[in-house]
Formats: C-alpha cells, sequence, structure tokens
C-alpha cells in the first residue's frame, strides 16, 4: 500500500476568516475557514489512506521582531500592521524598537538583520500580534482539529505537531527554517529530521495558511533542501490554501513555476476520490 503523507501547515484560527462571538482573529486570510473545511472533509473521507500527519503551528510570543507591537515610529506610536521597514528606515530613525531598554548590541543586529534581508531581496513586514502562545489564536481550526483526532482513532496513529516562530529575533515562515537561522537556537536551523520523514512518503499531500508565505517557503525550501525525487511526490493541493490580501497575482506565478517543473497541483476532492479508490483496493 503506498504511504501518502500529509503535511498541514499553520491552519490555525488566527489565520481563520471566521469571527465568533468568543474570538476574533489576528490575522485572517480570506478563504482560509473554507479551506480548512475542504481538508477536513478530505481527512474525514479518505484518512484512511493517508499513512501520517504533520501539523505545523505558528507560534511567537507577544514580544516579536515581526510584530507591529514591537515598534515605534518616529513619532513615538506603533506603526500599523504590514508596515515596510528597511535598513534606511532603522537607521534614519523612522522605525525603532519599542523596548524602553535596548542595547548598542542589539540595535546592530537589528541593522544587520535588515541588511541581510535586503541583500536577499526580502521585504520586512510588520504584521499584527497572530498565532500567541496560549491564545486561542495558536489553537488548530476546531473542524480541521475534530477530524485530526477523529483520524487519530481510526488509524491509531498520532499526528506529529511543530511548533515554530518562538525565536523572537528572527522570522519563521517556513516550517523547515528561519528565514535567517540563530546560530545559538538550532530550532531556527535546516530541520532535516522533517526532510527525513517527508522524503519516507510516497505522496507528500501539502496544505495550509497562507500559500503566499508559509506555504510558498515550505515548498521552496523543500525543493531546495530536500532529496530530488521528493519533488516528483508533491501534490499542493490547492483548495486548501489561501494568499494574504495583495498577494494573489504572486502565488499565482508560483504555482505557474511549480507546474512547470512537473509538480502536480490538485483539489482535495480530486485526491479524496484517488485515496478512497487506492484504499478500497486493499
Amino acid at each position: 500500500m503506498s504511504n501518502t503523507q500529509l503535511l498541514i501547515i499553520d491552519a490555525q484560527n488566527d489565520f481563520c476568516d471566521h469571527s465568533t462571538e468568543a474570538y476574533i482573529p489576528a490575522l485572517p486570510v480570506p478563504g482560509a475557514y473554507q479551506d480548512c473545511l475542504r481538508l477536513a472533509k478530505l481527512i474525514n473521507r479518505a484518512g484512511s489512506a493517508i499513512g501520517g500527519v504533520i501539523a505545523t503551528l505558528d507560534t511567537h510570543h507577544m514580544i516579536d521582531l515581526a510584530h507591529n507591537t514591537s515598534w515605534l515610529t518616529e513619532n513615538g506610536i506603533a506603526p500599523p500592521p504590514f508596515s515596510l521597514v528597511t535598513a534606511a528606515d532603522f537607521i534614519a530613525g523612522r522605525y525603532r524598537l519599542a523596548a524602553t531598554q535596548v542595547s548598542q548590541e542589539k540595535n546592530g543586529y537589528v541593522l544587520n538583520y535588515l541588511q541581510q534581508l535586503e541583500r536577499m531581496q526580502r521585504p520586512f513586514i510588520l504584521w499584527p500580534p497572530h498565532c500567541l502562545i496560549g491564545t486561542p489564536g495558536h489553537n488548530l481550526n476546531s473542524e480541521l482539529a475534530q477530524a485530526l483526532s477523529e483520524w487519530e482513532m481510526r488509524t491509531l496513529k498520532v499526528v506529529t505537531f511543530m511548533q515554530k516562530g518562538e525565536n523572537i529575533w528572527t522570522e519563521s515562515f517556513s516550517a523547515l527554517k528561519a528565514v535567517i537561522p540563530d546560530p545559538a537556537d538550532q530550532a531556527t536551523q535546516l530541520n532535516l529530521a522533517v526532510l527525513e520523514m517527508l522524503a519516507q512518503s510516497d505522496r507528500l499531500l501539502i496544505a495550509g495558511q497562507a500559500s503566499s508565505h508559509c506555504v510558498k517557503e515550505t515548498i521552496s525550501d523543500i525543493l531546495q533542501f530536500g532529496a530530488a525525487e521528493l519533488k516528483h511526490k508533491l501534490v499542493i493541493l490547492t483548495d486548501c490554501m489561501s494568499p494574504v490580501s495583495g498577494f494573489e497575482a504572486a502565488v499565482e506565478q508560483f504555482f505557474t513555476e511549480l507546474r512547470a517543473q512537473g509538480i502536480r497541483l490538485a483539489t482535495s476532492a480530486e485526491i479524496a476520490i484517488e485515496l478512497v479508490s487506492v484504499n478500497t483496493q486493499y
């Protein structure tokens, strides 16, 4: 029987565009809630043919280099979410760290960080605080969490949960490594153990949020650092992921590039039919 694995990236409440009286998501991605429902439906319908599940959890402290509340403008107020900060901004004092006590060494670190990002041609975006440890926003979407619990009961296997992003001085979009790894923090380095787990699959389904950021960067790292044959095992569940607003065109371009590399893009309904068919053969 083939070994189909499922990698779920950051399918958490804070990214779901679904507010309730009890909770308002911090960083809702349009379409993310329905994505989670479709993924839950796939797991409920065809989960018996899924041999393993890895679910990543974006995990932050309130203090975080990439949170807008950790910064002040030259007017002494927090910049709005989605502000862009450049090295020149930092040098000129247009943006500074909000902490009352910031050492010269730490300011030097931040400047170097911004300069490294610019050499990588990456923007530095300030996000609203999200997926904070111990808050409802950090939890998986509840319908998806229920589907995974039932999958565990049916298969007698456990979901492998993996937290990323706890280091407050670097960004961690990818499930495999930080944007700029911290030499003193092993958790920010390339996660070879997870790469090895993914390599054991015959087919690797990928879903989660957001397609423009954490999903995109995870896929890119898999292609860059994973075994060559892993590329041919990937299946991108296009209806189980959505982009951050404003990044739709970038995602379409990314999907076009993936297709050109021979990577399969499919819907959850298509894959469910295939998994059910395979499962009935055994």
